[in-house]
């Protein structure tokens, strides 16, 4: 199995160490993956600006081929595909340093990048742990990855969102399959020199006991499915059960 790591936290970051050691034990490894910070930038792709596009070859044991971009998430799954024509199975994005919960997955780059995986009809995880967590990931990382690719989790067209729990657990109570729930950030603005910062914390949202939210909350390694697809189904048959006029 050839297998693409990237990520939203540039390719120096630590989780993606982690991700690249314990992928290795499941096929060959390519990776493609940011230069620098690319967090909170959802699916953007550089179409404005050039792309600096960098062999990595040594910066990691044990990996086929190496590169980093000056683009986004997607822009790497872009890259890898179009322009490197790497043959992929299956691409894995991740460890995020920070959840990917709720709506959270609007934001993030890292489960945007699967999902440019999916635009392309590759399976794809997307991996993230609490905030500097990565203590869990190195115990569970490896039999959660297993988990999936067992039970035939990662199909085509679909994302795998992988939550780790809370930082206050050392050790998962196994996994939950669950579905997206609400996280809503209330963002403040701190105004320096000029600027503005936006900073803020995440608002309590009364989440049901099938949602990632309550998951991670509870202990449990949340695995949700998620598709590219954004349509409001029931919505959408009932529109098309009324006689709207037609222009």
């Amino acid at each position: 199995m050839n297998i693409l790591i990237t990520n939203d936290d540039g390719i120096g970051a630590k989780g993606i160490g982690h991700l690249i050691r314990t992928a290795r034990k499941f096929g060959q490894v390519y990776v493609v993956a940011p230069k620098t910070q690319q967090s909170a930038v959802s699916q953007g792709i550089t179409i404005h600006e050039p792309l600096q596009i960098d062999n990595e070859d040594g910066l990691f044991e044990g990996v086929t081929a190496c590169y980093s971009i000056s683009g986004k998430p997607a822009d790497c799954i872009k890259v890898a595909l179009e322009y490197l024509r790497f043959d992929i199975d299956l691409v894995l994005s991740g460890v995020n340093d920070g959840p990917n919960l709720g709506t959270d997955i609007l934001y993030s780059g890292t489960v945007a990048a699967a999902s440019e995986a999916a635009v392309f009809n590759i399976p794809a995880i997307a991996f993230s742990t609490d905030f500097d967590h990565f203590e869990l990931v190195d115990k569970e990382l490896e039999k959660t990855l297993d988990y999936i690719l067992d039970q035939d989790l990662a199909k085509k067209g679909i994302i795998v969102n992988v939550n780790f729990p809370l930082i206050n657990y050392s050790k998962s109570k196994g996994i939950k399959i669950t579905k997206q729930g609400r996280r809503i950030f209330n963002a403040k603005f701190r105004h320096e020199e000029g600027k503005y910062w936006q900073e803020g914390t995440w608002a309590y949202v009364k989440n049901g006991h099938d949602s990632d939210v309550t998951a991670v909350s509870q202990g449990y390694i949340s695995i949700s499915p998620l598709a590219i697809d954004r349509t409001n189904q029931e919505i959408f048959e009932s529109w098309t059960k009324k006689d709207h006029p037609i222009w």
